[in-house]
């Protein structure tokens, strides 16, 4: 029954995901390290073992867009045993607020006396899952499968003290053989702190986005990057003044499309907005502005690059379905000293005429 309530935790939470969070979305050279805690105690039918605090840590690093490796450990201790579990894991996106991995799990348990030790190799598969409460706290579920009859299911609570750290508290359940007859159950609850990295460290001129259907040219001077496709227009904008010049001569605002935070991903609750742009553009042939802002989370820097991203979204959106590209001006505003507001987290759109 555990293991039947545990994966339908993480699947009805999938079901309602609207929200962006590194754990499930991933990038190329970016990744998160991941410290706690874990009380645990060992249980089966035959054996009981009181509580114990525990070491849990790991790494997840981006090997591609949506994909990304992981390493994690939990020891296994308790008052009377010993162990731990190693998982290496593949993840993929689903949503940007799901993720799915498969991989290979090593259980070792020890100190069972008479009953002996045992090491599972384990062949497993996985979702994870998150919704947001708040801008800054959301919960989380994990849950998954694995040969020699193994369930693992965690949920809890995960709190952004920065863009690039947050802490988390929860309960972890691992069942899986001991024997031919019994299973062994690790249990209790976990808190931890993890901190994201390679988001705002990124060199002028990396390749950060990438898409077979376009190809990207820079501007070289270093205070007015602009990163575009190379046959559409571009504006380049060094101040808050022509960007004020820029976004209001013959241009009347049309429509704004919002994001998650720390997110380019365009969410469904936008579709409306974004698909009253694209037939706007369509109809009149008229050329648009997209404006990309950003909230002052984090440095400059990466909010001016998570700005552009969420431009080329909007772009990639319009161009799929059917906005002639070479009418759509890319503009980057990123925070210019802005709120920490979801309003700031958006791109407006305004139609020169």
């Amino acid at each position: 029954m555990r293991k039947i309530v545990g994966i339908a935790i993480v699947l009805a939470m999938a079901g309602t995901m609207v929200y962006a969070s590194p754990m499930t979305n991933y990038h190329t050279n970016q990744g998160e390290v991941n410290l706690g805690m874990w009380q645990t105690k060992a249980d089966n039918s035959f054996y009981k073992s009181g509580k114990e605090w525990n070491f849990t840590g790991g790494l997840i690093y981006g090997i591609d867009e949506g994909r990304a490796l992981q390493y994690q450990y939990y020891s296994l201790g308790t008052d009377d045993t010993n162990g731990n579990s190693q998982e290496l894991n593949l993840l993929h996106t689903l949503r940007p607020d799901v993720a799915v991995y498969g991989g290979y799990n090593r259980i070792r348990m020890t100190d069972f006396g008479a009953y002996g030790d045992r090491t599972n190799n384990v062949i497993q598969v996985g979702l994870i899952a998150r919704h947001p409460l708040t801008d800054n706290l959301d919960i989380y579920g994990k849950g998954a499968l694995g040969t020699r009859n193994t369930t693992i299911w965690e949920a809890g609570v995960n709190y952004e003290l920065d863009r690039d750290l947050d802490v988390n508290a929860g309960y972890r359940y691992l069942n899986t053989k001991f024997n031919s007859e019994k299973n062994n159950t690790y249990s209790g609850f976990l808190a931890g702190i993890s901190y994201r990295f390679g988001g705002g460290n990124r060199e002028r001129n990396e390749e950060w986005y990438d898409s077979s259907e376009d190809s990207y040219v820079y501007d070289e001077e270093p205070s007015t990057v602009t990163r575009r496709p190379a046959n559409s227009p571009v504006v380049t904008v060094t101040s808050e003044e022509e960007m004020a010049t820029a976004a209001t001569e013959n241009d009347y605002y049309f429509q704004s499309v919002h994001f998650a935070s720390d997110s380019d991903i365009i969410q469904a609750n936008q579709k409306a907005n974004i698909d009253e742009f694209v037939k706007q553009a369509k109809i009149t042939g008229h050329v648009f502005k997209l404006v990309g802002r950003a909230d002052n989370k984090g440095n400059s820097d990466y909010n001016r690059a998570l700005s552009q991203r969420r431009v080329l979204a909007v772009k990639k959106y319009a161009i799929e379905h059917g906005v002639d590209g070479e009418k759509l001006i890319e503009m980057y505003k990123g925070d210019q000293g802005s709120t920490d507001s979801a309003s700031e987290r958006r791109v407006d759109i305004f139609e020169h005429k």
